[in-house]
């Protein structure tokens, strides 16, 4: 019977270690199955730097934003004077670093805070109608809101998510921004893909001309959506117009690729 019992805790002790050794590569398998089901990407990308974090590993960033470790926006504290441009460049190479593919540079205005303008009307109808209309006139580089100034952000995150409640950290209410930045192509693409995952409502506006709309019941995870756009050779406006009911959850992806997917990546200029 002891025997039995030595043998019964031997096996033990070997399964033990087995799931010790195994645990973290197979961690990491599922982690990239998940992310790639869950995104539902149709291009194959470079996912190892977000799943393989050695450890004691710091993140340092540097910079007159004086940002705090591991921040997920770097925000600039330059007065702006024009639009941040993202070249971008069509590759077909497999493993793409994923933030390279997502627009990273914008320059952002806000919050605004709706309850100011909600009245006797519903949240929602104000973020339909009230704050996410089609009006473009209105956004200006130099004419804006009292107290109000654009500043410049990079993401840092490697999953191209721009997070726009770190952004405003101190923000507390339901809220819209503006975000603006330019891309730059070598050549024409009539029949470019946007791919965009906008949490809560928005609007994108290409070059003047609406090209999305989104509400609650629109994809938000990257690559949510869909959209044809014409992208002229040279430099393209991108104007996000974006609101949310919740503070503390508020993001958006955005990239392009041709209009055969091959993803138009940031050329590194």
């Amino acid at each position: 019977m002891k025997n039995k019992y030595l043998i019964c805790f031997l096996i033990f002790l070997l399964l033990a270690a087995l799931f010790t050794f195994l645990r973290t590569p197979l961690a990491e398998g599922i982690n990239t199955l998940l992310i790639a089901i869950g995104e539902g990407r149709t291009i194959r990308v470079d996912n190892t730097d977000m799943v393989k974090r050695p450890k004691k590993q710091q993140i340092k960033i540097s910079g007159a934003g004086k940002i705090a470790q591991a921040a997920q926006l770097k925000i600039l504290p330059e007065k702006i004077t024009a639009l941040p441009v993202n070249p971008l460049i069509a590759t077909r190479k497999k493993n793409i670093p994923r933030k390279d593919l997502f627009i990273r540079k914008w320059i952002f205005l806000g919050p605004f805070d709706l309850s100011l303008i909600t009245g006797k009307m519903d949240l929602k109808t104000t973020l339909l109608q009230e704050c996410m209309n089609q009006d473009i006139d209105s956004v200006s580089l130099t004419m804006t809101p009292e107290g109000m100034s654009w500043k410049a952000a990079e993401i840092l995150t490697k999953d191209g998510k721009f997070n726009l409640s770190e952004a405003f950290r101190k923000n507390r209410k339901a809220a819209a921004a503006w975000l603006m930045t330019e891309i730059e192509v070598d050549q024409e693409y009539p029949e470019a893909l946007m791919l965009v995952g906008l949490q809560q409502y928005g609007r994108v506006f290409l070059n003047g001309r609406e090209v999305f709309v989104s509400t609650t019941k629109t994809p938000v995870r990257a690559d949510g959506s869909t959209v044809k756009v014409h992208l002229k050779k040279g430099t393209n406006r991108l104007l996000l117009k974006t609101a949310s009911r919740n503070h503390g959850n508020w993001y958006f992806y955005l990239r392009f690729t041709t209009g055969t997917k091959v993803p138009l990546i940031a050329s590194g200029k």
